[in-house]
């Protein structure tokens, strides 16, 4: 793969391939094409690999079967849950099961791969200005007026959702906005704290999250959740500010520390409509691929990333191309169901005041197996349907008259 495609500007390519974006679901993407085929490749990206900083938390088989686990910054054996002045649950599974990647690092890894491959690929560092599809391809137009034909195109620009934009009709609704940051010196008593911290109205509607990492390091933030795609980054600081001066007692931790360097993001957490569109395919953030209950977009960036690429190279050999449905048949199989019931319950969890989330601890997560919170965060599983969301209401509200005691924060320890 070479950095530099040459002199192209004004000029047309004709390739098997397009894939929009080369952040880790478009790398993804690139690596299954490049390991399975000699079909010809065209990678493009506006900014630079991986050019968002974030630490994400994700699961340690994911990066284990992508060969990621060097690009770790920690790994976590529990995973817990604090209501600001509130309750707090803690989940521990025994062996770690959580990581958070070095996002930056693990695309670089895997950019290299492709670089190392020798194979016939081209990485173009341009940003996409427009795409018309035809009976028998797909036309894309570089800032720099080069135009490749491609048989198939594969959108994984991330949060700009580029195909999505372009057809408007990408039925994304939901976006949380994120800001926080990576800090040194920091002071905790506990080794390796894996927290989702809930929302307040204080802090940010979608939540925080604190992780200890190495070197006495910790990730600390707080998001927002909004209908719009556009952030307010100097209402975000402020939250975030705000969050870690009185959110004990992490403010506590990170009293002393240095803030290294602010994460900022946008990520999309309602799918689009369609994720195949006749010889196009959306993926990862451009598809609104994270799960919309704990916002976690690293596995399916990277699994459908790599169903992807296999799908696409199957339609390109059988010189078929309605095989690329297969993919919204396999992402809907997979997620249809749980992702839209998450969804609905979303919008109240986002938005309720402290003594709901006090009720969602008390009544919901601390009925949960570490198992099942791990299927929770995976795939949205094992939440409450509305009769039984319902008959644990009206049982909490009988308790609470009788006994006040009901009402107070308590801290909850579930083992495997």
């Amino acid at each position: 793969m070479s950095d530099q495609p040459g002199n192209i500007g004004e000029s047309r390519l004709d390739v098997d391939v397009v894939i929009i974006g080369a952040g880790i679901a478009g790398l993804s993407i690139a690596s299954t094409l490049n390991g399975i085929s000699s079909l010809s490749l065209v990678l493009i990206e506006g900014k630079d690999v991986g050019s968002n900083n974030p630490s994400p938390l994700t699961f340690l088989n994911v990066v284990k079967d992508f060969d990621l686990v060097d690009c770790c910054k920690e790994d976590y054996a529990s995973f817990a849950f604090h209501n600001y002045q509130g309750s707090s649950i803690e989940y521990r599974f025994g062996d770690s099961e959580l990581v958070v990647l070095d996002y930056k690092r693990a695309c670089a890894k895997l950019f290299e791969k492709l670089n190392s491959s020798g194979k016939q690929a081209v990485y173009i560092n341009q940003h996409v200005i427009n795409l018309y599809q035809h009976e028998d391809r797909v036309l894309v137009h570089l800032e720099d007026n080069t135009q490749i034909q491609s048989k198939i195109v594969i959108d994984a620009s991330g949060k700009s959702q580029f195909v999505a934009g372009v057809y408007k009709r990408n039925g994304v609704h939901c976006y949380s906005h994120v800001c926080g940051g990576v800090f040194s010196n920091v002071r905790n008593p506990k080794e390796k704290l894996c927290c989702f911290l809930l929302p307040n109205s204080d802090f940010g509607s979608g939540g925080g999250w604190f992780y200890s990492i190495r070197d006495n390091k910790a990730s600390f933030g707080y998001a927002t959740i909004s209908n719009s795609p556009n952030p307010d980054y100097g209402k975000l600081r402020e939250n975030f500010e705000r969050a870690s001066e009185k959110f004990e007692p992490y403010s506590q931790y990170l009293a002393d520390s240095k803030l290294e360097h602010i994460e900022l993001g946008v990520i999309p957490i309602s799918y689009v409509n369609k994720f195949v569109d006749g010889k196009i395919i959306i993926v990862g953030d451009a598809a609104g691929m994270a799960t919309n209950w704990m916002c976690m977009g690293i596995e399916p960036a990277l699994r459908y990333g790599k169903h992807a690429g296999e799908i696409a190279a199957e339609a390109l050999f059988r010189n078929d191309f309605t095989i690329l449905n297969k993919f919204q048949d396999l992402w809907e199989k997979d997620n249809k169901h749980t992702f839209d019931l998450a969804a609905r319950n979303a919008i109240v969890f986002w938005f309720s005041d402290h003594y709901f989330l006090e009720w969602i601890i008390k009544n919901d997560l601390a009925y949960l197996t570490p198992t099942q919170m791990l299927d929770r965060m995976r795939t949205n599983d094992h939440l409450l349907t509305k009769s039984k969301a319902l008959s644990k209401a009206v049982k909490f509200k009988i308790k609470s008259f009788l006994n006040k005691e009901v009402l107070k924060p308590y801290s909850y320890l579930i083992t495997s």
